[in-house]
C-alpha cells in the first residue's frame, strides 16, 4: 500500500448523500418496502438502500430495530429525510437520521484502479473538514455529531407537504416556498404603480436627521426616491420577468 493512503485506511468520510438510519422497527427490514412511495421514496430517488438486518438492536420496551443506509440521487433529499425524521417514532421505536459515513476502496488505497462497477466506497480523496478517524466517530466528538446532524428549521412544520397521498414515514416539506401567480402578478403591479407616483407615502419617508425632516422634503423631490423604491423593490421576492 502506498505510504500516501496508508493514513487514509482509517478514516471515515461524511456524505451528504447517504442518510444513517437507526431504530427502524425490524418488521419494516425489507429493501423493497423501503424504497416505496409511503416510506423513503416520497423524499426522492434513491440509487440504493442498503438494511443492516444481521445487527438487531432491543430498546427498553423490547422493540426490536436494525439500522440502514440510503443514499439518495440528490443531497438535497437526503437532507429532507433527516428533517422529516426528526423526532419520530414508528410503532414505538423512536427513529433516528444523520449523514452517512463511507470509506475509501481499497483498490483506490492501492493505488489500482477499481473493478467493481457498483461499488460505493471512495475514489477520490474527501474534504478535510469531511473526513474523521473510527475513534472520533465511535467517541461522538461535538463536531462530528453537529455535521452529520443538521438541526431543522423550528419552523418546519408550518410547511406544506408535498402533496395528500398517505405515508408511514413523515411526510416531506416543501422548504421553497412560492408565490402564486395572483400574488405575484399583484406584487409587479404594486412596485410599478410606486414608480409612477408622485409622492412618497408615509411609510416610506426617509428620516435622516433627529427633527426627521424626510430626505424629500429637503430636497422638494417630486417622485419618489429611489432608496424608497430599492426598500420597496427588497421587500417583493422572485418577481420574474420584472
Amino acid at each position: 500500500m502506498p505510504s500516501t493512503s496508508s493514513h487514509l485506511v482509517d478514516v471515515r468520510v461524511i456524505q451528504r448523500d447517504l442518510v444513517y438510519v437507526v431504530g427502524l422497527p425490524i418488521q419494516y427490514a425489507n429493501e423493497d418496502t423501503l424504497l416505496k412511495y409511503e416510506y423513503f421514496g416520497q423524499y426522492g430517488p434513491i440509487k440504493k438502500i442498503v438494511v443492516n438486518a444481521s445487527h438487531v438492536h432491543s430498546s427498553g420496551n423490547q422493540t426490536q430495530s436494525v439500522s440502514a443506509y440510503v443514499t439518495f440521487r440528490n443531497c438535497e433529499d437526503a437532507l429532507e429525510c433527516i428533517y422529516s425524521l426528526e423526532s419520530f417514532s414508528l410503532d414505538g421505536s423512536a427513529m433516528k437520521a444523520s449523514f452517512g459515513t463511507t470509506k475509501y476502496c481499497s483498490a483506490f488505497l492501492r493505488g489500482q484502479p477499481c473493478t467493481n462497477p457498483d461499488c460505493m466506497y471512495l475514489h477520490q480523496c474527501g474534504e478535510p473538514a469531511d473526513s474523521f478517524s473510527k475513534d472520533e466517530i465511535t467517541g461522538s466528538c461535538c463536531r462530528f455529531v453537529d455535521m452529520t446532524r443538521p438541526t431543522r428549521p423550528k419552523d418546519y412544520l408550518d410547511y406544506p407537504q408535498q402533496d395528500a397521498r398517505p405515508t408511514i414515514l413523515p411526510p416531506r416539506r416543501l422548504l421553497k416556498k412560492e408565490i402564486s401567480p395572483k400574488k405575484q402578478k399583484n406584487e409587479k403591479s404594486y412596485v410599478l404603480n410606486l414608480l409612477s407616483q408622485d409622492s412618497i407615502d408615509d411609510d416610506d419617508e426617509i428620516y435622516v436627521d433627529s427633527p426627521k425632516i424626510s430626505l424629500a422634503t429637503q430636497l422638494n423631490l417630486q417622485k419618489n426616491s429611489f432608496r424608497a423604491i430599492f426598500n420597496t423593490l427588497s421587500r417583493v421576492s422572485d418577481l420574474d420577468d420584472f
